[in-house]
């Protein structure tokens, strides 16, 4: 079954400029081939000076370890293209995104 359509994850994200609440996604990859079972998280949120930061953490599920890298960008539309860029690129990697529940405050 396509993951596009199970998830609804995998279009061009749009983040109005208005918006100032925080845009986070999963993904997860498994290969049980390759012995391989990796998370990764992207999000982006606005800093307290009013730039805009993009997060990328990764690591493997079930074992200590790990990274995080951040890139703080001055203008929403550079930190979306950042998100959208580093999100088509996982996807590439075969990282399949996981539909996540936030809470709602």
């Amino acid at each position: 079954m396509d993951t596009a359509f199970l998830t609804r994850h995998m279009g061009v994200t749009f983040l109005s400029r208005q918006a100032r609440s925080a845009l986070y996604l999963r993904f997860e990859k498994f290969s049980h081939r390759d012995g391989q079972h990796r998370y990764l998280v992207l999000s982006l949120t606005p800093t307290l000076f009013g730039d805009w930061c993009v997060v990328q953490a990764s690591g493997p599920i079930g074992k200590p370890g790990g990274h995080e890298r951040r890139n703080y960008c001055a203008s929403l539309d550079e930190a979306q293209a950042l998100f959208d860029s580093a999100r088509a690129q996982q996807v590439k990697r075969g990282f399949v995104p996981i539909p996540v529940q936030m809470g709602l405050f």
